[in-house]
Order: C-alpha cells, then structure tokens, then sequence
C-alpha cells in the first residue's frame, strides 16, 4: 500500500520513489522517522535529504548516498549551484557501489552532442531492449530498475534522451519526436529488431518512436501516457481545469501566465512541473511551456502503430489520467496486439510507474516479453 508520510501526495510520492530499494533497510526506515516531520517546503525537503547524503557517503553507503543526493536535487532550481553538487554527488555514488551487471558506457553522437547511454549484458542474450524514461529522467535509476530484467534473453540498453540527464546538462532540450533519438541509438547499435520501454513521460516517447521506427518489434508503456497536458490537469479542480482551458485555447498569454503563476504560490506540485518544465525545455513563461507540452500528444499518431503493445496504468497516478486508458486502447487500431493491465488498491501498484510495487509491473513486462 502506498505510504502517506507527509500527507502531501508529491512528497509522498518522491519519498517512496527515492527509498524504495532500501524500504526494509533498517538505517533508511530510521532516516525517515527523523527527517519525514521536517518536509515542509522546497528549503527543508533539500536540507534534510543533503544532509543525509552526506553523511551516508561518509559512512560508505554509497547505494543509500547515490538515493539521497538524488533526493536532495529533485526540487532545486537550475541557477542553484547546489543543483550541479547533488547530481554529481548522484552519480557518483551510483557507480561506486552499481554491479547488477556488466555493462559498458557510451556517447552515442547526436546533433552537436551526444546521448550518454549504457549497455548492460545479459549472458547469452539474443535480443535487445532499448528503455529511457521521460519528464525528470536520469538513466541511472532506470539502471537501478533494470535488475529485474537480470538473466532473461535481453541485453539492454538505457540512455538520457534530450532534456535528460547528461544529455540536458549538455545542452539538448525536450523535443516530442521521439523517434529521432530513438533512431539514433538503433542506428549507432547497428542494430535490426529492439523492443523498447517508456517509463513515465516515456509513455508517449514510445508510442511516438513506435510510429515511426519500425525496427521497434513490441512496444512498452510503463506507465501509459497521452498527453503532456495531462500532468497538469490530473489533480486539478475541475473549475481551475475549465479556466486553463479556456484562457489557453483563446491564446490570452498574459492571463494565462498569471493565473498559473498565482496557483504556484500555494502548490507544490504545480510549481515544481511548471519549473522543471521550464528547466528541460527552455520556455520561460507557463503560456509557451504549454505550447511546448501541446506537441506530447497520441493524437492522430495511434494508428501508424502496429507493433504488440503492452500497457500498464495506475487506477490512482497522480500524473496521469486513468480515463485515458480506453482511449489509448482504442487509438491503436492497428495495433499487431494489446495486452493491458491495470494495478489498483488492491493489487498495489496503483501509484504513478507502481511506485510502492515496481516489481509488480516487471512482472508483467517479463511475461510480454516472453
């Protein structure tokens, strides 16, 4: 069952998120119980978790450290010199304690960068899989994930695709055709047949790459997503939702600007998607961040796939809409198969990407794959 530390379902869910590797680690469970009545706003929430990334790292922990470094830079903005501190402190701790495979790292060439991505081997493996996450994406925890995947016919390959990762910090920004890293990789992999998996935003980057890269065989959503819109709306009041639209849609910018920025000020959700939009796209003001966002869309894309696809969807994501499953299902009419399967209270897993239960849906994803 999903754990409300806070009883703020964003901080909830990053806690889990950030501890759920070491949830019955006796050191992290104490962690908690000091730190979790602190978490009030953006400036405590980063004090406690670098606090504690430190001191783990001191103490050799480098696998609770790399969580806590990951933790402390989640709401910090990019001007923030202690942004680039915690994300080096991330990955550095990551990949002093990582030996869930051998692996080997790349930078695949992409536009005047490159794309960092890793290759983690599997003995004796046939085919290949290509995973990349999405809004807040770091290839790490996906490598960190990947352990589920350890001794089936897969090698796997993980990347920062633009706006993520390495590849953000080294200039390239979100784009919606998903497609072109996609192929990129395939192309740099010499590659003829990939499955791929979408974790999150990563949910429409697949649909999209799908579409249009046919060496893409299956097709994974982890979990479904339609609309980069729709991260906004889910949660908010239906009233609040109305006038988004309505300003919007009638391109009145200004209004639209500050009505945004007026619900940030009390919002911790809103203002960090708003922020952390701004960071990995380049738009500036909440008006053209939701142009941008507009362009993430399955609209008119669901019939050029025909691919066996597999969904997973949380009944309770907070990100994403659970409505809109019967309408991804029927967009891909095309589709070569469908397997679909909902996580509910019941279950568990029925957070946004199960969250509190992400065994649960490797359990899934190992079964497609067969």
């Amino acid at each position: 069952m999903f754990k409300k530390y806070t009883g703020n379902e964003q901080f909830d869910l990053q806690i889990t998120r950030f501890t759920y590797d070491y949830e019955n680690d006796p050191g992290v469970r104490e962690d908690l119980k000091q730190i979790v009545p602190k978490l009030k706003d953006f400036d405590s929430w980063y004090e406690n978790w670098s606090h504690l990334a430190v001191k783990r790292e001191n103490e050799g922990f480098y696998g609770i450290a790399s969580n806590y470094y990951k933790a402390a830079e989640f709401y910090l903005q990019p001007e923030d010199p202690n942004k680039q501190k915690m994300y080096e402190g991330y990955r550095r701790n990551f990949y002093k304690y990582y030996n869930d495979f051998d692996f080997k790292s790349y930078k695949v060439p992409y536009e005047n960068s490159f794309l960092p991505a890793v290759e983690l081997f599997n003995p004796n493996a046939h085919k290949t899989l290509i995973i990349f996450g999405g809004y807040d994406s770091y290839m790490e925890e996906i490598l960190k994930e990947a352990v589920f995947l350890k001794n089936t016919d897969y090698n796997i390959i993980v990347f920062d695709g633009p706006g993520q990762g390495t590849a953000l910090k080294n200039g390239l920004k979100f784009i919606s055709n998903w497609e072109k890293p996609v192929s990129t990789v395939i192309d740099y992999f010499n590659l003829k047949r990939v499955t791929a998996i979408g974790i999150s935003w990563g949910g429409y980057f697949v649909m999209r790459a799908a579409a249009f890269e046919k060496r893409i065989d299956k097709v994974i959503a982890f979990d479904i997503f339609y609309s980069g819109l729709d991260g906004l709306m889910n949660r908010m009041p239906k009233e609040m939702w109305n006038k988004f639209v309505k300003l919007f849609e009638a391109g009145k910018s200004a209004e639209f600007n500050n009505f945004i920025n007026k619900m940030m000020r009390d919002n911790i959700d809103l203002t960090w998607k708003i922020n952390k939009g701004y960071e990995i796209t380049g738009e500036t003001t909440p008006f053209d961040l939701c142009r941008n966002f507009k362009h993430h869309s399955m609209k008119g894309i669901g019939q050029f796939i025909n691919q066996d696809v597999l969904l997973l969807a949380g009944e309770d994501d907070q990100y994403v809409p659970i409505s809109r499953l019967p309408q991804i299902q029927q967009e891909l009419c095309n589709a070569g198969s469908i397997t679909t399967k909902v996580f509910t209270r019941e279950t568990g897993g029925e957070q946004h990407c199960q969250a509190d239960k992400i065994a649960l849906a490797f359990d899934e994803i190992k079964k497609f794959l067969g």
